[in-house]
């Protein structure tokens, strides 16, 4: 008989190990339930999109709101005797996603079926790109620039938006990084907000 592989502990596999806004370490080869705090799923519910933020208006319809509306229909419509154990079941039926999985629309689900994650995204990025008229695939010293930059943001990201200690961060998120990070405060603006801050950017850069 095959034995099951032993859970990874955090030192052994430390970027499967999810910081929480409360400062709770969630391993997500084996998520405990003594690990959760509630809060930090229902705030990264909140700031989930859902049907892949392709919904109409400013501001996304997010995944708690959708829960919300769920619960709603099932005692309005299905159940109307619904008992409160089943009534909090649906609201948190989508809380998952509030941990950083997100919400994987179907055609994606029926996609990762065939198709790695790698894949997909490259599948998408060329298509984005030639769309913009750049070039693909870019050159690996373009490539290799913008993966520096971005590793670069994710840690200072994780130091200055998620409280992550900087040798952790540049450890796990940085992959061992040592130069330099951005220190400017990072300041979170709103759906709107960062639309106009893009798209003013990607115009000044268009000829």
């Amino acid at each position: 008989m095959t034995r099951p592989n032993p859970v990874p502990t955090h030192l052994d596999a430390p970027r499967t190990n999810l910081l929480m806004r409360s400062g709770r370490w969630v391993n997500l080869y084996d998520p405990s339930p003594t690990d959760i705090v509630l809060e930090d799923w229902v705030t990264g519910a909140s700031r989930v999109a859902r049907w892949g933020g392709q919904t109409r208006g400013d501001c996304a319809y997010n995944v708690l709101q959708h829960s919300v509306l769920l619960e709603q229909v099932l005692v309005t419509l299905l159940a109307p005797d619904a008992g409160p154990a089943l009534r909090r079941a649906a609201l948190m039926h989508d809380l998952h996603e509030g941990g950083g999985l997100g919400d994987v629309v179907t055609p994606y689900g029926k996609l990762f079926a065939t198709a790695g994650l790698k894949e997909v995204k490259a599948r998408l990025d060329r298509a984005l790109f030639l769309a913009a008229g750049l070039p693909w695939p870019l050159s690996p010293a373009d490539t290799d620039l913008i993966k520096k930059a971005d590793r670069i943001i994710a840690v200072s990201e994780a130091i200055q938006l998620m409280g992550w200690p900087e040798r952790l961060a540049r450890r796990d998120i940085g992959a061992g990084y040592r130069g330099k990070l951005w220190t400017a405060p990072i300041e979170v603006v709103d759906e709107a907000q960062a639309r106009a801050l893009w798209w003013e950017r990607y115009r000044s850069l268009t000829p």
